[in-house]
């Protein structure tokens, strides 16, 4: 269905001199939005120009508008000559076309130039009137929101989780387009903007039509990359959660008896609030988690073979997945996904790192993949068949991995890649868990931690000791234990890190011992996580940030040969990223990690790992032993202890 976009110039400030004899300028705009274009009366020797335009006015179709971003470019007038460019400025107009959002944009806009950087502002109007296409053949996606925040704004109330979301699109690269006779870095630069920006608009509307077929109407957790493959193209990828989320209610003042005032004005602010606690409670009772002591029920895909076809049909120059299931859910504080959905979502991942309580049941542990691939073994670069492929062989491994630790779903979620000449690094991570998709509540204000011993963050073992004894907090072993009442109370503070996993059936050796709250079930002597602390659990003082460095050098070499390289040196990178973060998590004496993030980027000689988290003390967890520094002599222990403080600051 058409729709109308409408657009007014008002005039600009703080222009450069771009007539060198009177210091001035003769400033116009040009507004285009597709293939049409308008332009302003030219505002003669001014820096402050004032147009007071006319409505310049386009008719687009909701899919041109989600497509296609509106496009001021501020020119100066030159009688003989052509005219030079002072700026532009994108305006996507995704804000406008949704529902209950707002209703035009105004103001003040910066004026970007690629070589020159902010060039003064400009101030414009913009509205969109639009006749919304009902049609279920519809290519358009309008009314769907993304948030970039892994957590549901406090403005909303989340209804329903239905899974993940995924897409990407291909196009040529202009950069590797251009005649080198004619190109110049402007005009470069200038083609790659106009280009990412219709790209991300195209993106974002391919993937919000696959999240009205799976009935949400918000994507949360949204991650969005771009990745220059070089004369392959530009590959711009899109991961997401599918939620139904809906406004919440304004609370009026107990002291007021008037009504509560219309929310419409601030309806279109979704700034990310960071915390679900101002979200209403719901009464309803938490079902008890299962056992992780007995078997975990079958998973639907124990192989490659068991995966169904895929998800909706891509379009030309586009790909993906969205896994979940096509029940329509009611706009109640209850969800309408049945609590076997999870096993019937092709990928069960998910971007969130913060949930409300009752989502989480046990968490596994950190997984990942990795895999090096070769760009110029792409048949077709002008189609993502290829793309697709790779991050199916990236996310199916995941799944198994997975799998393999008892868990049935991925949470904080998160894909990345690294790309040098002709190869490509593809990495995926997140953290296996066992999740209840049944009945996402509100999240509880937590009262984990509160007058919890401030943990120490120097490196000194010792120090955090005092501090502990001083705060009157007991010994890990006599937290919660005590007192007999609290058995129950304490169970359902520890049982999300509770293992899920029959340790006898492990791929790979697990330190594990009983938990120090509750006493019955096993776990982990160190828990990585790349989720943010479950409020659920108890901690102890205060956490801080431990991160791990590592350089490895890499001989040159080309196509295969230096794909090789890269993939025999990963494991070794990784093991010693795993243990530096593990020392240094024990000098500060703590038990666990959450935020995890790990990024491997490959260079012409190099490769250099990097791995950032914030370390916390879990009541649960069995205190880290303290690390036993040796040496031959008295002085040669203090000048290893030395380095080994210098080498963890």
């Amino acid at each position: 269905m058409p729709g109308k976009l409408k657009v007014r110039i008002l005039a600009a400030r703080d222009l450069p001199v771009m007539d060198r004899a009177s210091d001035l300028a003769d400033a116009f705009v040009e507004v285009k939005f597709g293939q049409e274009t308008f332009k302003t009366e030219v505002c003669r020797k001014s820096l402050n120009p004032t147009w007071n335009s006319e409505w310049f006015k386009f008719e687009a179709s909701d899919e041109e508008l989600q497509d296609e971003p509106l496009h001021f470019r501020v020119m100066d007038y030159d009688t003989y000559s052509a005219h030079d460019a002072i700026g532009k400025v994108y305006i996507d107009l995704t804000p406008l076309l949704w529902k209950d959002g707002v209703t035009e944009i105004s103001g003040w806009m910066p004026i970007y130039d690629t070589m020159h950087g902010m060039r003064g502002e400009i101030n414009i109007v913009v509205k969109v009137d639009l006749f919304e296409d009902v049609s279920r053949f519809r290519q358009s996606s309008v009314g769907v929101q993304f948030f970039n925040s892994s957590r549901v704004p406090t403005c909303y109330n989340l209804i329903a989780v239905h899974g993940f979301v995924e897409e990407l699109v291909v196009n040529d690269d202009p950069e590797y387009q251009w005649i080198d006779m004619i190109r110049t870095p402007r005009a470069s630069n200038e083609a790659r903007q106009r280009l990412f920006s219709k790209l991300s608009g195209e993106l974002q509307r391919k993937i919000g039509i696959k999240v009205l077929e799976m009935d949400g109407n918000a994507v949360i957790g949204y991650w969005q990359c771009y990745d220059l493959e070089g004369e392959s193209g530009i590959v711009v990828r899109g991961i997401g959660t599918v939620v139904s989320i809906q406004k919440s209610a304004p609370v009026a003042s107990p002291l007021s008896t008037s009504p509560p005032k219309d929310m419409h004005k601030d309806s279109h602010s979704f700034e990310d609030q960071g915390d679900l606690g101002t979200s209403p409670v719901n009464k309803t009772p938490t079902p008890q988690p299962p056992s992780p002591t007995k078997c975990v029920s079958p998973f639907r895909y124990s192989s490659d073979s068991d995966l169904p076809a895929g998800g909706s049909p891509g379009t030309a120059g586009s790909s993906g997945s969205g896994g979940g299931i096509s029940q329509k859910p009611t706009l109640t504080t209850k969800t309408a996904i049945l609590p076997q959905s999870i096993d019937m979502l092709e990928y069960p991942f998910f971007t969130l790192t913060v949930f409300p309580p009752g989502f989480l049941i046990h968490v596994g542990g950190v997984v990942a993949a990795r895999s090096v691939k070769l760009l110029d073994k792409i048949h077709n670069p002008d189609e993502p068949e290829t793309r697709d492929a790779w991050w199916t062989e990236i996310r199916t491994e995941i799944r198994s991995h997975a799998a393999a630790m008892g868990c049935h779903a991925v949470v904080g979620y998160k894909e990345t890649t690294s790309i040098y000449d002709e190869v490509i690094l593809l990495s995926a991570m997140g953290t296996a868990a066992i999740v209840n998709m049944r009945a996402p509540l509100p999240p509880q204000p937590s009262s984990a931690g509160s007058g919890s011993a401030v943990l120490t963050v120097s490196l000194d073992r010792q120090e955090f000791q005092k501090e502990q004894q001083a705060s009157g907090t007991p010994p890990t072993s006599e937290i919660n234990l005590l007192d007999t009442t609290q058995t129950a109370d304490s169970n359902s503070k520890c049982s999300i890190i509770h293992i899920p996993y029959n340790d006898s059936t492990l791929p790979f050796p697990v330190n594990l011992t009983k938990c120090q709250l509750c006493k019955k079930q096993k776990v982990p002597d160190v828990l990585f996580s790349t989720v943010e602390p479950p409020p659920e659990l108890q901690y102890t003082g205060k956490c801080c940030c431990i991160s791990a460095r590592i350089c490895r050098a890499k001989r040159k070499a080309q196509g295969e040969n230096n794909a090789s390289l890269i993939s025999d040196a990963l494991p070794f990178m990784e093991y010693e990223l795993h243990r530096q973060i593990m020392n240094k998590l024990k000098l500060k004496g703590m038990n666990s990690l959450f935020g995890l993030r790990v990024q491997i980027t490959i260079g012409e000689v190099l490769l250099v790992g990097t791995a950032t988290a914030t370390g916390t003390y879990m009541c649960a967890l069995p205190s880290p032993a303290p690390l036993r520094l040796s040496g031959k002599s008295a002085s040669g222990s203090a000048d290893l202890m030395q380095s080994m403080f210098v080498c963890f600051c």
